[in-house]
C-alpha cells in the first residue's frame, strides 16, 4: 500500500477517534448525542475494516469465497442492516428490482464491504434517495450498482475523503476472477443525474 495513503488513512482514523471520545464524554449530560456517537463509531469501524482488508490485499492478496447467492435477498438484507445501523431519515435507501438476476456467484462478505463503502460515499452527496441494484453482466456474471440523486462526480467537499472506499472496492472486484476475466469497480455520472457506482463481477 502507498505509504502516503496509509498515513492519510491513519490520520483520518485518529481524528475520528478524537471526535468519538469527545461525543462519548458529553453523553452523560446530553442524551441526544448517543445516536451521533453510535454513527461515528460505526463509521470508524468501517474505516478500520476497510483498511485491514486493503492491508491484507496488499500483503497477502484477497481470495473471494464464491457462493451461489440471491442478489435480491442479499441487497434487501444489506438495506435492513443499514437502516438499523444508521437512523438517517433524510435519505431513503431502496432496492431497485429492475432486471434483478435470480442468482449470482460472489463472495457475500467482500461484496457487502464494497457496497457499504459505496453507500457511505453516496450518503455524503445524496439529496433524498439512494438505490441499490443488480443486473446480469452482458459477458456473464453480475453488476451491482449504487446510485444517488446528488450533484454528481466533481463536487467539492469541505472535508475531502481519503479515497479508501474506491481502493477497497477495486481490491474486492479484482479478487473475483473467472478464467481470463476479473472484476472491476467503476464510478461515473449517471445520464439522468447523480453519481453511480458499479461493481462488475465475472
Amino acid at each position: 500500500m502507498d505509504p502516503k495513503l496509509a498515513a492519510i488513512i491513519i490520520h483520518d482514523i485518529k481524528n475520528s477517534l478524537g471526535v468519538l471520545e469527545g461525543e462519548l464524554r458529553r453523553l452523560s449530560d446530553d442524551v441526544p448525542r448517543v445516536q451521533q456517537a453510535h454513527v461515528t463509531c460505526l463509521a470508524l469501524q468501517e474505516k478500520l475494516i476497510a483498511f485491514l482488508t486493503l492491508y491484507k490485499a496488499d500483503s497477502q492478496g484477497l481470495r473471494a469465497q464464491v457462493d451461489a447467492v440471491s442478489p435480491q435477498d442479499f441487497l434487501q438484507s444489506l438495506v435492513r442492516e443499514q437502516a438499523v445501523a444508521r437512523a438517517q431519515g433524510a435519505i431513503t435507501l431502496v432496492v431497485d428490482e429492475t432486471d434483478m438476476p435470480i442468482i449470482g456467484f460472489f463472495d457475500e462478505h467482500l461484496v457487502a464491504l464494497a457496497l457499504e463503502a459505496a453507500l457511505q460515499n453516496a450518503s455524503r452527496f445524496a439529496r433524498t434517495r439512494i438505490a441499490l441494484g443488480c443486473r446480469n453482466h452482458p459477458e456473464g456474471g453480475v453488476v451491482f450498482s449504487v446510485r444517488d440523486d446528488g450533484p454528481g462526480i466533481g463536487t467539492q467537499e469541505k472535508k475531502p475523503s481519503t479515497g479508501l472506499g474506491m481502493d477497497l472496492c477495486n481490491a474486492i472486484a479484482t479478487a473475483h476472477n473467472k478464467e481470463t476475466r476479473q472484476g472491476e469497480a467503476r464510478l461515473s455520472n449517471h445520464p439522468e443525474g447523480g453519481a453511480i457506482f458499479e461493481l462488475c463481477l465475472p
